[in-house]
Protein backbone atom coordinates (compact mmCIF):
# COMPACT_ATOMS: atom_id res chain seq x y z
CA UNK A 1 0.00 0.00 0.00
CA UNK A 2 1.10 3.26 -0.82
CA UNK A 3 2.14 5.70 1.97
CA UNK A 4 -1.24 7.80 0.33
CA UNK A 5 -3.10 5.29 0.72
CA UNK A 6 -2.19 4.75 4.09
CA UNK A 7 -2.29 8.15 5.29
CA UNK A 8 -5.34 9.28 3.89
CA UNK A 9 -8.01 8.11 5.94
CA UNK A 10 -9.88 11.03 6.34
CA UNK A 11 -12.66 12.67 3.87
CA UNK A 12 -14.92 15.56 4.82
CA UNK A 13 -18.34 13.46 6.22
CA UNK A 14 -21.79 14.51 5.25
CA UNK A 15 -24.45 15.28 7.95
CA UNK A 16 -28.21 15.28 7.79
CA UNK A 17 -30.62 15.60 4.50
CA UNK A 18 -27.28 14.89 2.60
CA UNK A 19 -27.25 11.20 3.46
CA UNK A 20 -30.56 10.77 2.05
CA UNK A 21 -30.99 8.45 -0.91
CA UNK A 22 -31.67 10.88 -3.75
CA UNK A 23 -33.12 9.88 -7.14
CA UNK A 24 -31.57 10.30 -10.21
CA UNK A 25 -33.89 13.76 -11.04
CA UNK A 26 -33.13 15.00 -7.37
CA UNK A 27 -28.99 14.41 -8.13
CA UNK A 28 -29.48 15.87 -11.51
CA UNK A 29 -31.20 18.89 -9.72
CA UNK A 30 -28.42 19.38 -6.49
CA UNK A 31 -26.12 19.06 -10.18
CA UNK A 32 -27.73 22.04 -12.06
CA UNK A 33 -27.56 24.11 -8.50
CA UNK A 34 -24.11 23.45 -8.05
CA UNK A 35 -23.09 24.53 -11.09
CA UNK A 36 -25.11 27.60 -11.16
CA UNK A 37 -23.97 28.25 -7.66
CA UNK A 38 -19.86 28.21 -9.08
CA UNK A 39 -21.09 30.58 -11.57
CA UNK A 40 -23.81 33.25 -10.47
CA UNK A 41 -22.86 32.71 -6.46
CA UNK A 42 -26.09 32.13 -4.14
CA UNK A 43 -26.93 34.86 -1.23
CA UNK A 44 -28.92 36.71 -4.39
CA UNK A 45 -31.15 33.64 -5.64
CA UNK A 46 -34.75 33.24 -4.28
CA UNK A 47 -36.33 30.46 -4.09
CA UNK A 48 -38.44 31.79 -6.97
CA UNK A 49 -35.31 32.11 -9.07
CA UNK A 50 -34.15 28.98 -8.81
CA UNK A 51 -37.74 27.49 -9.75
CA UNK A 52 -37.21 29.38 -12.82
CA UNK A 53 -33.81 28.99 -13.27
CA UNK A 54 -34.41 24.76 -13.02
CA UNK A 55 -37.77 24.67 -14.53
CA UNK A 56 -38.91 23.12 -11.76
CA UNK A 57 -41.74 23.26 -9.18
CA UNK A 58 -41.60 24.90 -5.22
CA UNK A 59 -42.52 21.54 -4.16
CA UNK A 60 -39.52 19.79 -6.03
CA UNK A 61 -37.22 22.56 -4.36
CA UNK A 62 -39.00 21.85 -0.96
CA UNK A 63 -38.54 17.63 -1.93
CA UNK A 64 -34.93 18.78 -1.09
CA UNK A 65 -34.48 20.55 1.53
CA UNK A 66 -37.50 22.55 4.01
CA UNK A 67 -36.16 25.94 3.36
CA UNK A 68 -33.97 27.60 0.95
CA UNK A 69 -31.06 28.37 3.51
CA UNK A 70 -31.13 24.31 3.91
CA UNK A 71 -31.07 24.27 0.31
CA UNK A 72 -28.03 26.15 0.03
CA UNK A 73 -26.14 24.47 2.91
CA UNK A 74 -27.37 20.62 1.22
CA UNK A 75 -25.52 21.73 -2.22
CA UNK A 76 -22.32 23.42 -1.21
CA UNK A 77 -21.83 20.47 1.44
CA UNK A 78 -22.29 17.98 -1.42
CA UNK A 79 -19.92 19.74 -3.32
CA UNK A 80 -17.02 20.10 -0.40
CA UNK A 81 -17.64 16.41 0.12
CA UNK A 82 -17.12 15.41 -3.29
CA UNK A 83 -13.88 17.27 -3.51
CA UNK A 84 -12.80 15.71 -0.59
CA UNK A 85 -13.69 11.99 -1.90
CA UNK A 86 -11.92 12.59 -5.14
CA UNK A 87 -8.83 14.42 -3.84
CA UNK A 88 -8.51 11.18 -1.33
CA UNK A 89 -9.13 9.09 -4.04
CA UNK A 90 -6.26 10.44 -6.52
CA UNK A 91 -3.33 10.71 -3.91
CA UNK A 92 -4.02 7.21 -2.65
CA UNK A 93 -3.59 6.17 -6.17
CA UNK A 94 -0.12 7.37 -6.05
CA UNK A 95 2.95 5.99 -4.28
CA UNK A 96 5.47 9.49 -4.83
CA UNK A 97 4.50 11.35 -1.57
CA UNK A 98 5.04 14.69 -3.96
CA UNK A 99 2.78 12.86 -6.54
CA UNK A 100 0.04 12.15 -4.19
CA UNK A 101 0.08 16.54 -3.35
CA UNK A 102 -0.23 17.26 -6.87
CA UNK A 103 -2.90 14.68 -6.96
CA UNK A 104 -4.92 15.90 -4.01
CA UNK A 105 -4.75 19.78 -4.72
CA UNK A 106 -5.63 18.95 -8.23
CA UNK A 107 -8.55 17.81 -7.43
CA UNK A 108 -9.61 20.90 -5.50
CA UNK A 109 -7.99 23.32 -8.78
CA UNK A 110 -10.54 21.37 -11.07
CA UNK A 111 -13.39 21.98 -9.34
CA UNK A 112 -12.61 25.80 -8.54
CA UNK A 113 -11.24 26.47 -11.73
CA UNK A 114 -15.23 26.63 -12.47
CA UNK A 115 -15.93 29.01 -9.76
CA UNK A 116 -16.07 32.98 -10.50
CA UNK A 117 -14.84 35.29 -7.64
CA UNK A 118 -18.73 36.04 -6.51
CA UNK A 119 -19.30 32.35 -5.59
CA UNK A 120 -15.77 32.88 -3.43
CA UNK A 121 -17.46 36.23 -1.55
CA UNK A 122 -20.78 34.19 -1.31
CA UNK A 123 -18.86 31.45 0.32
CA UNK A 124 -17.00 33.51 2.82
CA UNK A 125 -19.41 35.91 3.37
CA UNK A 126 -22.42 33.25 4.95
CA UNK A 127 -21.95 32.11 8.11
CA UNK A 128 -23.14 28.67 7.85
CA UNK A 129 -21.48 28.14 4.58
CA UNK A 130 -18.46 29.55 6.02
CA UNK A 131 -18.34 27.03 8.85
CA UNK A 132 -18.33 24.00 5.93
CA UNK A 133 -15.46 25.73 4.24
CA UNK A 134 -13.28 25.82 7.67
CA UNK A 135 -13.89 22.35 8.42
CA UNK A 136 -13.38 21.20 4.92
CA UNK A 137 -10.36 23.18 4.89
CA UNK A 138 -9.19 21.94 7.99
CA UNK A 139 -9.43 18.20 7.14
CA UNK A 140 -7.51 18.99 3.83
CA UNK A 141 -4.69 20.46 5.60
CA UNK A 142 -4.35 17.61 8.17
CA UNK A 143 -3.87 15.29 5.19
CA UNK A 144 -1.86 17.38 3.45
CA UNK A 145 0.28 17.64 6.83
CA UNK A 146 0.53 13.75 7.04
CA UNK A 147 1.40 13.38 3.59
CA UNK A 148 4.37 15.86 3.98
CA UNK A 149 5.39 13.84 7.12
CA UNK A 150 5.10 10.60 5.10
CA UNK A 151 7.25 12.22 2.35
CA UNK A 152 10.22 13.05 5.10
CA UNK A 153 10.19 10.22 6.66
CA UNK A 154 10.53 8.28 3.34
CA UNK A 155 13.33 11.13 2.47
CA UNK A 156 11.54 12.21 -0.80
CA UNK A 157 11.12 15.52 0.75
CA UNK A 158 13.66 17.63 2.67
CA UNK A 159 14.09 16.92 6.24
CA UNK A 160 11.82 19.77 7.15
CA UNK A 161 9.41 19.95 10.41
CA UNK A 162 5.63 18.86 9.12
CA UNK A 163 4.07 20.78 11.80
CA UNK A 164 5.40 23.74 10.86
CA UNK A 165 4.99 23.13 7.18
CA UNK A 166 1.67 22.32 8.15
CA UNK A 167 1.03 26.23 9.80
CA UNK A 168 2.62 27.57 6.47
CA UNK A 169 0.47 25.89 4.62
CA UNK A 170 -2.53 27.06 7.08
CA UNK A 171 -1.77 30.39 6.66
CA UNK A 172 -1.32 30.33 2.44
CA UNK A 173 -4.66 28.69 2.52
CA UNK A 174 -6.19 31.68 4.83
CA UNK A 175 -4.82 34.30 2.27
CA UNK A 176 -5.49 32.98 -0.85
CA UNK A 177 -9.19 32.43 0.51
CA UNK A 178 -9.94 36.01 0.88
CA UNK A 179 -11.41 37.69 -2.15
CA UNK A 180 -9.75 40.64 -1.72
CA UNK A 181 -6.33 38.78 -1.92
CA UNK A 182 -7.49 36.99 -5.06
CA UNK A 183 -8.71 40.02 -6.61
CA UNK A 184 -5.37 42.14 -5.71
CA UNK A 185 -3.40 39.35 -7.32
CA UNK A 186 -5.38 39.32 -10.41
CA UNK A 187 -5.85 35.04 -10.03
CA UNK A 188 -8.83 33.53 -9.85
CA UNK A 189 -9.53 30.56 -6.50
CA UNK A 190 -8.54 27.82 -9.01
CA UNK A 191 -5.55 29.35 -10.64
CA UNK A 192 -4.54 30.47 -6.43
CA UNK A 193 -4.66 26.58 -5.76
CA UNK A 194 -2.36 25.50 -8.37
CA UNK A 195 0.06 27.99 -7.94
CA UNK A 196 0.04 27.20 -4.46
CA UNK A 197 0.01 23.40 -5.19
CA UNK A 198 3.41 23.94 -7.14
CA UNK A 199 5.48 25.95 -4.58
CA UNK A 200 4.05 23.12 -2.26
CA UNK A 201 5.26 20.42 -4.55
CA UNK A 202 8.83 21.43 -5.70
CA UNK A 203 9.58 23.20 -2.70
CA UNK A 204 9.48 20.08 -0.77
CA UNK A 205 11.28 17.67 -2.57
CA UNK A 206 15.18 16.60 -1.89
CA UNK A 207 17.75 17.79 -3.97
CA UNK A 208 18.69 15.54 -6.34
CA UNK A 209 15.46 13.75 -6.61
CA UNK A 210 14.66 14.64 -10.43
CA UNK A 211 14.55 18.53 -9.79
CA UNK A 212 16.67 21.03 -10.96
CA UNK A 213 19.01 22.01 -8.14
CA UNK A 214 17.97 25.13 -6.34
CA UNK A 215 20.81 27.35 -5.51
CA UNK A 216 22.04 28.59 -2.00
CA UNK A 217 20.59 32.11 -0.66
CA UNK A 218 23.33 34.47 -1.89
CA UNK A 219 24.91 32.24 -4.37
CA UNK A 220 25.83 33.70 -7.69
CA UNK A 221 24.52 31.93 -10.50
CA UNK A 222 26.95 29.85 -12.89
CA UNK A 223 28.32 31.62 -15.76
CA UNK A 224 26.56 30.64 -19.17
CA UNK A 225 28.59 29.25 -21.57
CA UNK A 226 28.95 30.92 -24.59
CA UNK A 227 28.38 29.22 -27.96
CA UNK A 228 30.66 29.16 -30.61
CA UNK A 229 29.61 30.70 -33.83
CA UNK A 230 29.39 27.81 -36.71
CA UNK A 231 31.71 28.39 -39.03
Amino acid sequence: MSIAARELGTTVRMSGPVHRHWSPRQREIFDTLQELFLAEGFRHLTIADLVDRLHCSRRTLYSLAPSREELVLIVIERLLNQMGVEASARAAACSDPGDAIEAYLGSAVTTLRRAQPVFTQDLESYGPTKHLYDRHLRIALDVLGKLIDGGVSQGVFRPLHPPLIAEILDAAVERIRRPDVLERSGVSMGQAVAELSELIRHGLVQQGAGTTPVPAPGARPAPRRRSRPSD
